[in-house]
């Protein structure tokens, strides 16, 4: 019994020991956890509370009085819209809005129609002008027209939100009829009043998932020829044995660096290519098409993707071997380098829940994130060819710069030989 304790002290103490064992262990699952679905709940937290604040504008046209039928008689359309405004001022949680109605009939539905593409209303509700005669009359072929953003997540949930008013406010109709079969009041058409970019809609559906495994996918495979480039040469020896050679250490760190880029380059193409062959498949997960009914990239929107793809992947590499040459060993390596996945993670998860992309072109300079959300416009077409060439020479000065960082590690007798 004493030798089996004996053992287990040893092993423990082992493990206690060493602030490594202990990270990897202890520190960075529960924060790997927290970080990742902490991340998420905020993330779709900001943007529940972002809808629920929101105060959309409808514009009724044609909106119905008082009607009467064999049955008994219904409030109008606009006093059954106040009770829900009521309600909206009650309880914050409920769609606030307000309602515009035009004088006279003075209205042009192209102005409106272009008001709701430039997202100056949210819903257009048209009612026919017979609409009450209808309705009193028993006549089914009573059509109300809604227009409504569908590239404006605002104006859909309030096209969604109003669906279900007009379902209560038929029910309100059709309680002044008697016949069964009457009891179908109107119906909504709503196929020629989606207004937008449909290609849009299915690639901000692909932009909500595609940069965050890009990214992940491109550090990852940086990780996995970046962690054993000098620390695994420091483990086996031979870090000593390159030093000591005539060449000087700013060219052996070029060298070391350029020969990793190399090989996660390659890496980033064949991922390009994998993205390529998969997108067909996202397009069918936007709207059940093909891609070639779907989501139309083009040439230059690939050529660009390639671009940033490599301006990331060449980043994350020089900061893995800055990681590598400081680190004693691959296994130090690797636990230092995880806080900087956090990193890269924690700004992927950031742009997963919205579908809004930053105009400042600063963002676009913020290591990491620009990649993100320069990915994030591009697969939704809103990324300004600014912003990407931003994004791209960013990317590529702040890689000039850690490798000049590396090449002042290589200089120092304290880092390369574990002094």
């Amino acid at each position: 019994m004493k030798n089996i304790w004996t053992i287990i002290k040893k092993e423990l103490a082992r493990v206690f020991t060493d602030k490594g064992m202990i990270l990897s262990l202890f520190l960075i699952p529960p924060l790997t956890i927290y970080l990742i679905y902490g991340l998420m709940g905020m993330s779709a937290e900001k943007q529940s509370e972002k809808y629920e604040s929101y105060k959309a504008t409808v514009y009724v046209i044609n909106a119905p009085g008082e009607i009467s039928g064999d049955f008994g008689e219904s409030i109008d359309f606009l006093a059954y819209l106040d009770e829900f405004k009521k309600a909206a001022e009650e309880d914050s949680k409920a769609l606030q809005f307000s309602y515009l109605t035009p004088q006279n009939g003075d209205y042009d539905i192209a102005t409106l129609k272009k008001q709701v593409e430039n997202e100056e209303l949210d819903l257009v509700i048209e009612f026919p002008n017979d609409f009450k005669e209808n309705v009193i009359n028993n006549i089914k072929n009573n059509e109300i027209k809604l227009y409504y953003n569908i590239n404006n997540t605002y104006s859909q949930n309030v096209y969604y939100d109003f669906l279900t008013k007009l379902s209560g406010y038929e029910n309100l109709l059709a309680g002044t009829r008697v016949e069964l079969e009457k009891l179908e009041v109107f119906t909504i058409n709503d196929l020629e009043g989606r207004i937008g970019d449909e290609q849009k809609v299915k690639g901000t559906i692909i932009a909500m998932i595609m940069p965050l495994l890009l990214v992940i996918y491109l550090m990852a495979g940086a990780m996995g020829v970046g962690i054993e480039s000098i620390a695994g040469e420091k483990e086996r020896g031979t870090i000593a044995t390159l030093l000591v050679t005539p060449i000087k250490r700013s060219q052996l760190a070029i060298g070391k660096v350029i020969s990793i880029s190399i090989i996660a380059v390659l890496s980033s193409i064949a991922s390009f290519i994998g993205l390529l062959a998969v997108l067909p498949q996202f397009a069918k997960v936007a709207e059940g098409e093909d891609v070639f009914g779907g989501v139309n990239y083009t040439l230059g929107h690939y050529i660009v993707l390639l671009l940033i793809m490599i301006a990331a992947v060449l980043f994350f590499v020089t900061l893995i071997v800055i990681v590598s040459t400081y680190a004693k060993s691959t296994k130090q390596a690797g636990t230092l380098i995880m806080p900087l996945y956090l990193v890269v993670m924690a700004a992927a998860f950031l742009n997963m829940f919205t579908e809004e992309i930053s105009a400042s072109f600063t963002s676009y300079l913020i290591p990491v994130y620009n990649v993100v959300i320069a990915l994030k416009a591009l697969f939704q077409f809103e990324l300004l060819f600014t912003n990407g060439l931003i994004t791209i020479i960013s990317t590529f000065v702040y890689t000039i710069l850690l490798v000049l960082i590396i090449q002042k590690m290589f200089r120092s007798e304290k880092i390369m030989f574990n002094q």
